[in-house]
């Protein structure tokens, strides 16, 4: 599921076939790919996680160094900054958390997902005429009943399986997400004498 959308609550299932419902749960079914990219979002919730501890500890420690108003410029523009990363840090921890849960959805529906039933009517009386066997023409009508509802009643948990997946897919959309970083200057810089602006 790592290059697909999560499929919209307006499927109506009831119209597939059974293949094409099975074809659903295998095309871009790939859990070891999902899993790649849940821990890839991990490492970069490490990573920030990381830049906002020393941000912090960057703040703190220019305390004594530098006091007044640019000192308490700097520490604020630092606490931003670090405020920013953990937040980002969180929204990452959760979008991989998502991606996992929903390549477990993903293989839990391939999984569960039934054979489909062959039912060809024509082919299971083509086969009892071939065959001679009188007492199986005879009974061909409940064979054929019986075939047809034994197919329904794969198709039907199939139909199922793929209600189930979406459900629990959506489900597993996280509610947070990224905010624009902080800005982390005033008017886009000091200006020099000339105006223009200069490098912070």
């Amino acid at each position: 599921m790592s290059d697909r959308a999560i499929p919209s609550t307006g499927r109506r299932y009831e119209w597939y076939s059974h293949e094409a419902l099975k074809a659903e749960v295998e095309s871009g079914n790939e859990p070891a790919e999902a899993g790649e990219i849940g821990r890839e979002w991990a490492e970069l919730a490490d990573a920030l996680r990381e830049a906002g501890d020393a941000l912090t500890g960057m703040s703190a420690g220019s305390e004594e160094a530098w006091s007044g108003p640019g000192g308490d410029a700097l520490r604020a523009v630092l606490r931003k900054a670090a405020g920013w990363s953990q937040e980002a840090a969180a929204v990452s921890v959760s979008l991989g958390e998502a991606v996992g849960s929903q390549a477990e959805t993903a293989a839990r529906a391939r999984a569960e997902m039934p054979e489909p039933v062959p039912y060809d009517p024509a082919g299971m009386i083509r086969d009892a005429v071939a065959a001679g066997d009188l007492a199986a023409l005879a009974g061909l009508s409940g064979a054929l009943s019986a075939r047809r509802e034994e197919a329904e009643a794969a198709r039907q948990k199939a139909i199922d399986v793929l209600y189930a997946r979406d459900a629990a897919l959506r489900a597993a959309v996280p509610s947070s997400s990224f905010t624009a970083p902080p800005s982390l200057t005033r008017g886009g810089g000091h200006r020099g004498q000339q105006g223009k602006p200069v490098p912070m």
